[in-house]
């Protein structure tokens, strides 16, 4: 399970590359989850290579298919039925999202005066993060920050060693320290 738990930031990375109308970025979190779990049962530590190098793959393809599951049935309601044209819904017609919520066409309609969920949601996690990373001292503050993408490109442990004349290994166990007081 510490496979999974000590990935979970690779997971959410990964998820916020794919761009879905239907899905949220919590839902394609989940299905990168699941994918993980998958390459965990598989993986075997005595090859050599890294478990995320390994799950990657995994991950994209829970990712990609929920993705194209959600599609296909979406594109399923389209079809003309009884006469109606394709572009017609009910605003009660339940929306397939990945989760156990049933959402309506009502639920997700946007209000023009109101700012957009989205944004303030994601500009509220990203200051809840932000507050965060700042408890870390500027060594740990600067490897999260690059290892993860945080207002900068993500970079891997290799690239940040080269960049703060460090060794990718030292890097890893900053980057394991900072999480672990994160977690606290």
């Amino acid at each position: 399970m510490d496979l999974i738990t000590d990935n979970l930031g690779y997971v959410i990375t990964l998820a916020r590359q794919y761009h879905s109308e239907i899905l949220s970025t919590d839902d394609l979190v989940s299905e990168g989850t699941i994918g993980m779990m998958k390459a965990a049962q598989k993986f075997d530590a005595s090859r050599g290579k890294p478990f995320v190098t390994f799950a990657a793959p995994y991950i994209r393809q829970a990712i990609e298919q929920a993705i194209s599951r959600v599609d296909k049935d979406l594109q399923a309601k389209e079809k003309p039925t009884n006469g109606k044209s394709a572009g017609c819904r009910s605003l009660d017609e339940s929306l397939p999202r990945g989760s156990r919520n049933n959402y309506t066409l009502l639920n997700v309609l946007e209000d023009t005066t109101s700012p957009h969920a989205d944004a303030a949601t994601e500009l509220v996690l990203s200051d809840d993060m932000q507050q965060a990373v700042r408890r870390l001292d500027e060594r740990q503050q600067e490897v999260i920050s690059r290892y993860f993408g945080i207002d900068c490109e993500r970079q891997t442990m290799a690239e940040i060693g080269r960049e703060m004349g460090l060794k990718r290994e030292r890097v890893r166990q900053i980057r394991d320290q900072a999480l672990r007081k994160l977690r606290k």
